[in-house]
């Protein structure tokens, strides 16, 4: 039996749900009625009977679930009967492995070629065939069409290796195209037909990269291992048809200075052993661009050279101390932020360097459900970009906003350890520490010990009382959790859901109600006590409380005409802030000593709270006297100096009280928004009434 591509579809929607999917969700997506959902899950659960796999379940009122075990199976299953009908290909995916046939197997690309490929009908293809034909020109390559030879592709090697190395971090960086990762290998496994057991020259080629992680003394995420086989795979084959690329002769020697380097002779060599293939110098760089250029889960900064970890160090603390000017918070753990961004940095360096491509499935996700922290991220972006001599990607800008987002979100812990928890996640440093922070916030009590790559947790024993993984691996003596990358607030509900499953048990349930029954009984009389207990135990079995999103107050909430203030002139700085802070202290948001604390900084610090030219955002800690959240403002008409320096007098003053790390963020980042504008600075500074000022934030904020 073999799942035709409706019921193949319903299924993947529930491989890829770590949530049960409501029936009514699962109507709108394949467009059938609800009688036709309930056949053909059926039909479903007898193919998952033949694999001998658990079934489809009802969860009530919920919907449907494909148990853990399950989706482990057909998350790494290559069975045809399942790869090949799996959902109908989207546009992105079609023009994906038309690409990718184009590139890999140039003597075999036909428009009836692509048509089987993709099953899809002529008029379809040959749009997309137009939409990649301009792609490859944009890259110096040429595709044309030759009567009775299908389509060539001309152009420098070079181009084509970036174009190949695209295809791949597209398709690795999106987990739910497993069929076109499919695809896409079999590809690979027949450019050659002498190359044969395509599945163990991997193996091999993997066990090499490990070894190449000992030479260079880091740990790579599992997607790079993933990733790079196939580049080496393909470069294997590229070589033997005697395509070659050229490497300027200046940067062959900087890159055989590397350890990088070391490590990719030692795969070359090894690789000749085993197959016979030669590999000229060119292409050993080659091999050391993508090394230098890949994602890391773990680094070791004592083999990197002085001058290199000089350079790293300077850019991470630069971008640390800007974003905390600009974000209005101290990081407690400075040290280790530092060492993450340390790790990050070096391979995006490489990766911009040499043309390295990676994909990020999270960064449309992550500028959507982190807006402020991207937008503080990306001003403090400028120094990474002096660094590497160019713009940096919205993709990598993305990415370090999750070593940022993760550190802000890291509280110190005033509550006892009631679970120990180990993160197994394939994505690296920053991606791990965002979820780990999402999680410890979520649930009280919750202590990650460790964060580790698949390898790393089959390789070793753990001790923890939970396990979250972003992919499906099957639960041994510890229950396992599986979470994506990012917690929507529906991910959050499961996550929440499971871990009362796990160790809320009936006994405490009933536990608590008895406690509930014995405070009720002190203060009111109970006329129907059983009644009333089991409507207690439904409540807690049934409506768990979750924890809510902190609600980050707008600009306009936090600046208002009582907060707002006017002077023509003010004598000192101290003054100033004194000033500033008293609409404050009338509201009682702050106490008298926050005012000295902030004055008492600038006295100890410098006059680093002048962000910019005309601004100065005068803060403290949050320990230092704050009640609530605050915002107020001063203008000056005659500037004010913090030092005897010209670019440190201002005429906007901003006190900001903050509670936390996080909850100012947003009105912070309209602020900063408003302020980037040379024009809104001179309108502000000129304004005499608070209506002003107010209209003006009310045009350039967007709720």
């Amino acid at each position: 039996m073999v799942l035709d591509k409706r019921r193949a579809h319903l299924l993947s929607i529930m491989k890829h749900s770590s949530a049960p999917v409501p029936t009514k969700d699962l109507v709108e997506k394949i467009k059938v009625s609800q009688r036709t959902i309930y056949y053909d899950v059926e039909q479903i659960n007898d193919w998952l009977k033949e694999q001998n796999l658990p079934l489809i379940e009802s969860v009530h009122g919920k919907g449907f679930q494909l148990p853990d075990p399950t989706k482990g199976c057909l998350e790494h299953s290559h069975e045809q009967q399942f790869a090949d009908y799996q959902y109908q290909l989207s546009s992105s995916e079609r023009e994906l492995l038309i690409k990718a046939k184009i590139l890999l197997e140039e003597q075999e690309s036909s428009m009836n070629d692509f048509m089987e490929l993709t099953s899809m009908s002529r008029g379809t293809v040959a749009k997309a065939v137009q939409s990649i034909k301009e792609e490859f020109k944009s890259m110096n390559l040429q595709l044309s069409y030759q009567k009775g030879s299908g389509y060539q592709l001309e152009g420098p090697e070079e181009a084509k290796r970036r174009m190949l190395s695209d295809v791949l971090s597209t398709v690795f960086a999106n987990s739910d195209w497993s069929n076109v990762r499919t695809e896409i290998q079999k590809m690979i496994q027949t450019v050659d037909n002498d190359l044969t057991q395509h599945e163990d020259q991997r193996t091999s080629v993997k066990n090499l990269l490990y070894e190449a992680e000992q030479e260079m003394g880091l740990t790579l995420t599992d997607e790079m291992v993933e990733m790079l086989s196939l580049q080496i795979l393909i470069l294997l084959k590229r070589i033997q048809a005697k395509k070659f690329v050229h490497i300027d002769s200046e940067e062959k020697e900087v890159l055989k200075q590397t350890e990088a380097f070391q490590a990719s002779y030692i795969i070359t060599r090894k690789l000749e052993a085993l197959w016979g293939v030669t590999f000229p110098n060119d292409e050993i760089c080659f091999i050391t661009m993508n090394l230098l250029g890949s994602k890391v889960q773990h680094d070791d900064f004592n083999r990197y050279t002085e001058k290199e970890l000089k350079g790293l160090k300077n850019v991470a603390e630069r971008m640390i101390t800007d974003f905390q000017t600009y974000s209005c918070v101290v990081f407690d753990d400075r040290r280790g932020l530092e060492e993450n961004l340390i790790s990050h940095i070096k391979p995006t360096y490489y990766r911009l360097k040499y043309g390295v491509q990676i994909a990020n499935e999270l960064s449309e996700r992550i500028q959507e459900d982190y807006p402020d922290i991207y937008h503080l991220t990306k001003r403090v972006m400028l120094h990474l970009e002096y660094y590497v001599g160019q713009p940096i990607p919205d993709e990598e800008t993305a990415y370090i906003t999750l070593h940022f987002g993760g550190w802000l979100s890291k509280e110190k812990k005033h509550v006892e350890t009631k679970y120990r928890a180990i993160i197994v996640c394939e994505n690296g440093i920053g991606t791990s520490n965002m979820l780990r922070t999402q999680l410890e916030n979520l649930i009280a009590g919750l202590d990650v010990i460790a964060t580790l790559s698949m390898r790393e947790y089959q390789t070793s024993d753990h001790q923890a009382d939970v396990i979250f993984s972003t992919n499906y691996i099957k639960p041994k003596k510890i229950p396992v959790i599986h979470v994506p990358a990012l917690l929507s607030n529906v991910e959050k509900e499961h996550v929440m859901q499971r871990m009362n499953d796990l160790f809320l048990t009936n006994h405490s349930n009933r536990n608590s109600i008895d406690h509930m029954l014995d405070a009720i009984d002190r203060h009111a009389t109970i006329h129907e006590r059983d009644d009333l207990k089991k409507e207690l135990t439904h409540l807690l079995e049934h409506h768990t409380p979750s924890t809510k999103e902190l609600r980050k107050p707008m600009l306009t909430e936090l600046l208002t005409e009582k907060t707002i203030q006017f002077r023509d002139h003010v004598s000192h700085w101290e003054e100033a802030i004194r000033l500033t802070a008293q609409p404050l202290l009338d509201q009682d948001s702050i106490q008298p000593q926050y005012v000295e604390a902030m004055i008492e900084n600038v006295n100890d610090l410098g006059p680093y709270v002048v962000i910019a030219p005309r601004i100065a955002i005068p803060h403290a800690r949050p320990e230092s006297g704050v009640e609530r959240l605050g915002m107020s403002l001063l203008r000056v008409k005659d500037p004010i100096y913090f030092s005897e320096k010209e670019k440190h007098r201002a005429q906007l003053i901003i006190v900001l009280a903050a509670i936390d790390n996080q909850t100012h963020l947003k009105a912070l980042a309209q602020l900063t928004e408003v302020l980037s504008n040379e024009e809104n600075i001179d309108q502000l500074i000129a304004a005499n009434d608070s209506q002003t000022i107010l209209d003006l934030i009310h045009q350039n904020v967007n709720s």
